[in-house]
């Protein structure tokens, strides 16, 4: 049995505080060279020329590479307003929740660090609440799965080109299995 000292410094313990007062999260982002659920496979030297593109350094210097809590506020099926971009969505319906703020290369995936938006500018709106769920969800430990918005040039199945990467969205139906949240380096779990 912890002591509440022991306790509070616990590393599980001072990760969550991290996260919480940080708000970074390190994710999982795309895979490399491994088929999604609709067979899109991203080879790493696409991947590390999309790194090296202006467009990349762009989004990463204006922090425009947002997310929200779903792929379904850039549906263009769903976009009330026909002269708006299906992407620009997410402004109208006031849906971000956070931002990347870097990607890089770890072995066979693209990972990325997600910032959530601080609550208190949008207290008492619908995404605050929706920022303070995905906190609290993260305070938990429950590491949210994620999909990322992908726009390039396909043959076939295989991406040859990445022109932009706008977004990584939290989603319970991501298009790679182990694409999500990485709140745990040790991933070893009890059995109760």
């Amino acid at each position: 049995m912890l002591t509440a000292r022991e306790h509070a410094w616990h590393p599980r313990n001072i990760v969550f505080l991290l996260v919480y007062f940080l708000m970074e999260i390190k994710a999982r982002i795309l895979p490399i060279e491994q088929k999604a659920s609709d067979g899109s496979i991203f080879p790493r030297k696409v991947l590390v020329d999309y790194l090296e593109s202006d467009t990349y350094k762009y989004r990463i210097a204006t922090r425009t590479c947002l997310g929200s809590i779903t792929h379904g506020n850039r549906d263009q099926k769903t976009n009330k307003y026909s002269l708006v971009p299906a992407v620009d969505q997410m402004l109208l319906n006031m849906m971000i929740t956070h931002y990347v703020s870097k990607m890089y290369i770890e072995g066979d995936w693209l990972c990325g660090t997600i910032v959530l938006l601080p609550i208190e500018p949008f207290e008492g709106t619908q995404v605050g609440n929706w920022i303070k769920m995905m906190r609290g969800l993260v305070m938990t430990g429950i590491e949210l799965p994620v999909s990322a918005v992908v726009v390039g040039e396909w043959q076939k199945d295989l991406c040859t080109k990445i022109y932009d990467i706008p977004g990584v969205d939290f989603t319970l139906d991501p298009g790679f299995k182990k694409a999500g949240l990485i709140l745990r380096t040790n991933k070893t779990y009890s059995k109760r």
